[in-house]
């Protein structure tokens, strides 16, 4: 009956097989037997969404101060599929654009919960 139940509800539903040759035998107790057996037969799936915005950057606009120190404001114009948005940026996202390179024409992606930065590649358009 069990394997009936196993097979009816799918090959990602996780079974074990179990004879009671291995419950009894001398090497191990029945409780760890049976934990054994329930380990096995757990199985977890883990799925993660994420909000990314992907576009071509049109413009990076960064106010550095004038005695040389880090940028701490600016702005990017990054125009997607839909739509062409204008975006502030803080301390931590100029520093990732001046490490990876971002310039105008690139093709980027920003992960909107972290806002992480990645480039994908330059705009032949």
């Amino acid at each position: 009956i069990a394997m009936g139940m196993a097979k009816a509800l799918g090959d990602d539903t996780p079974f074990t097989m179990l004879a009671g040759s291995e419950i009894f035998s001398l090497e191990m107790s029945k409780t760890e037997a049976l934990t054994q057996a329930f380990r096995r037969s757990i199985g977890i799936r883990i799925r993660e969404e994420a909000e990314i915005i992907e576009g071509e950057v049109v413009e990076i606009e960064i106010d550095r101060p004038a005695d040389g120190g880090q940028a701490k404001f600016g702005r990017m114009t990054l125009k997607t599929t839909e739509m062409e948005t204008i975006y502030d940026l803080g301390s931590k996202m100029i520093e990732t654009i001046t490490k990876e390179k971002i310039s105008s024409g690139d093709v980027i992606t920003i992960d909107k919960s972290s806002g992480k930065i990645s480039k994908l590649g330059t705009s032949f358009a």
